[in-house]
């Protein structure tokens, strides 16, 4: 019903209570939240099983979708037999203290307008100092200069939403830039458009000869256009963070395809055609972060399994993944993953909890499975106990969790964050060392 005509009807009829849910629900779409459909193109098929052939058959993807094919009908068909085999025991953890050099950088941070100066700092001192001053909103013009004068690799901001357009530059003009091998320059929306971004790159030919590293995390104001430039002026760049950046097509850049790092978080208009693009031109991927992307499918996780087999950090937070493909990626291109974020992808269960860990088991030491509410304690243990080499695991929203898992797991190295414990301090000593 159209609701320019919803008044006219009223006037004429008696009060119906049919109408009026009608009514409420055409206006509740303005106040709806609601996940982006996925594109349905013809590299957005949904039904990612059907497409093989007789040499897909033989990818590693292909093999894995049929080995979680068979669990899948084994499950269905001998419900009974649905255990992991995983029993509790019991131990005790102890909770650590801050450290004394924690204490005496948060007392320096709580009087940080006093900072008049960073010079004669030792280099990794100083760029906790200046993480902080970010974190704390502490941070100004006057310790950005002294920071950029004195950097000679590395320069780390974590949080630039203070600066303007005309700080950045500034602070530039006086940085020499020929060794700097990192640049971190986070939640730079505010300052940093593309003319910044070109003015301080096109100082000369190959302004940044040396930068490996690049971090442009939340610089919305960014587009496409950069990506040349950044070639031409960083030939040696080999990891690049976008996050939230409005960057569109990455099968239309070389140079972001050479990377062996890549964060595309929030990227809203990358679809499963930039991934296979992705997996067809990086076979040397090391990290890719691939959160809260709505156009993606199940067919991504198909190309990155068969393209990009040395990943050690995989962030798929927030995403439409199914349990079984999740689960083939694992099981096809899981045993390098060091770091692994399923947070928030609502379909993971029982098929993943397994491929995790027989898949991962090797190498997997931080794993993010907040919001997965669907895994059990049996899984959560089956896990845990299986991954020897697991040091930390976040559970923030996992309230299905009970103290048969808490209690009973017997890997007493992991970290349990999420769930007990003063979260805040965690993270901020965690960040320290």
């Amino acid at each position: 019903m159209d609701l320019r005509n919803w008044h006219h009807e009223r006037r004429w009829r008696p009060y119906r209570a049919d109408l009026h849910r009608e009514v409420a629900r055409l206006r509740a779409r303005a106040f709806a939240r609601y996940r982006a459909e996925v594109r349905k193109d013809e590299l957005d098929d949904p039904n990612w099983e059907a497409e093989a052939d007789e040499e897909e058959s033989t990818r590693p993807f292909s093999a894995a979708v049929a080995s979680v094919k068979k669990r899948v009908e084994s499950r269905k068909s001998n419900p009974a037999g649905d255990v992991l085999g995983w029993t509790p025991s019991s131990r005790q953890r102890l909770r650590r203290a801050p450290s004394l050099l924690h204490l005496c950088l948060m007392s320096l941070v709580k009087h940080g307008e006093e900072i008049e100066s960073l010079e004669g700092i030792p280099d990794d001192l100083k760029h906790k100092i200046v993480s902080l001053l970010c974190s704390n909103r502490k941070m100004n013009s006057r310790i950005l200069r002294s920071y950029f004068n004195g950097s000679t690799t590395e320069i780390h901001l974590t949080d630039c939403s203070w600066a303007s357009e005309n700080v950045i530059q500034d602070a530039f003009t006086s940085c020499n830039t020929n060794h700097l091998r990192l640049v971190q320059l986070d939640l730079s929306g505010r300052c940093m458009p593309d003319y910044v971004l070109q003015t301080v790159l096109a100082k000369s030919r190959y302004s940044f000869p040396s930068l490996v590293t690049l971090s442009l995390k939340g610089a919305y104001r960014l587009t496409d256009n950069v990506l040349s430039v950044l070639a031409s002026s960083a030939p040696s760049l080999k990891s690049i963070n976008l996050d939230s950046a409005s960057i569109g097509d990455y099968g239309t850049s070389r140079s972001a395809l050479s990377c062996r790092e890549l964060i595309v978080a929030d990227c809203q208009k990358l679809t499963t055609k930039s991934v296979r693009a992705i997996g067809a031109n990086c076979p040397n991927l090391r990290l890719l972060d691939l959160q809260r992307l709505n156009q993606l499918n199940d067919l991504a996780l198909k190309y990155l399994a068969n393209g990009c087999t040395s990943m050690t950090t995989l962030k798929l937070r927030q995403n439409l993944f199914s349990d079984e493909a999740i689960a083939a990626f694992l099981e096809a291109s899981g045993g390098s993953l060091i770091e692994l974020s399923l947070n928030n992808i609502s379909k993971v269960e029982y098929q993943t909890a397994i491929a995790v860990a027989y898949g991962c088991h090797s190498n997997l030491q931080n794993l993010d499975l907040s919001f997965c509410r669907q895994l059990t304690d049996e899984a959560l243990g089956f896990i845990v106990d299986n991954c020897s080499c697991l040091n930390i695991l976040k559970l923030f929203g996992c309230t299905q969790v009970t103290e048969q898992f808490l209690k009973g797991h017997s890997n007493s190295q992991v970290r349990i964050i999420g769930l007990t414990g003063s979260i805040l301090d965690e993270l901020e000593m965690n960040d320290l060392r």
